[in-house]
């Protein structure tokens, strides 16, 4: 059993032994569009440098796809690209559906000269009972609960172009040299530095670094998005329908924690906000 470590188009990269090879898929995997993933467990046909059997995963992300991870990092940055609340939680709200452990990392806190909006910020987080951590990619004292984060773990980094995904690997191991971005004021949003999906080995831990995008759509429909959104946890199962999304109906249980400030009336007005943007029923099967 081999791990996949990369991707490029139709080639992968495989760990055997301590060297990386690569391999294609078999035939029949290249014929029925079977998708593998980086972070995948697979057996190789070592004469073709082909892979042959794709083991069961523990569990995946679509975007980035990535496969039987611990934990994703969703980066942010504070500034240049600006904090976006709604976008932390469509994150979280994805993570969660994946069943994948999400922290969040806020970048850039160096280019903050104000300590109102560092608590601004953390106070919205605060909210959504989620681990995070503000960063200064030149602060090791920063760098230092990351680090701890990532020990004996595989984890992927999630977020947009230019919030520091790639610096913040470069900071925490320098000798990967990862391509850095700008992000530019002009076009409000980051450069693609990172065109492919890799997993890197590190003495702590692996890290998958991964391409950044200036949208998202959630691969969910509204019912999942209604069961998985960050900080409604507590109150599912405890609305009068069964199948209740929290929006129009009544005797809601979220709906409720809103209007008794149990839950952030924008962490609410976000949620249907995006639901608005997804599907009511899966239309690919």
């Amino acid at each position: 059993m081999y791990l996949v470590v990369g991707k490029q188009r139709t080639r992968y990269l495989v760990q055997v032994g301590q060297v990386d090879v690569i391999v294609q898929a078999a035939v029949d995997y290249i014929r029925d569009k079977t998708p593998i993933y980086v972070g995948d467990f697979v057996d190789l046909n070592l004469e073709s440098l082909q892979i042959i059997k794709i083991h069961e995963r523990t569990n995946f992300l679509v975007r980035p796809p990535v496969a039987n991870i611990d934990q994703v990092l969703i980066v942010m940055s504070l500034v240049e690209p600006d904090f976006s609340l709604l976008l932390v939680e469509k994150f979280l709200a994805y993570a969660n559906f994946a069943r994948v452990k999400p922290v969040i990392i806020l970048t850039k806190k160096d280019k903050i000269t104000d300590e109102q909006t560092l608590n601004e910020v953390r106070l919205l987080l605060e909210t959504l009972n989620i681990e995070f951590h503000f960063v200064s990619n030149f602060d090791m004292a920063d760098l230092a609960p990351v680090k701890t984060l990532i020990t004996g773990k595989k984890t992927a980094l999630m977020g947009q172009t230019g919030v520091g995904k790639s610096t913040l690997i470069n900071s925490l191991f320098p000798d990967f040299a990862r391509e850095v971005g700008e992000y530019s004021q002009k076009l409000g949003r980051g450069r693609h530095t990172t065109k492919e999906i890799i997993m890197l080995k590190t003495d702590l831990g692996y890290i998958v670094d991964t391409p950044g995008f200036s949208s998202f759509e959630l691969p969910m429909i509204k019912n999942e998005l209604a069961e998985n959104y960050p900080g409604f946890a507590p109150y599912i199962g405890k609305c009068y329908f069964n199948d209740c999304l929290h929006l129009s109906e009544h005797k809601c249980a979220v709906k409720l924690a809103v209007k008794n400030k149990q839950l952030s009336e924008n962490s609410y007005e976000n949620y249907a906000k995006i639901s608005l943007e997804i599907s009511d029923k899966r239309e690919d099967y």
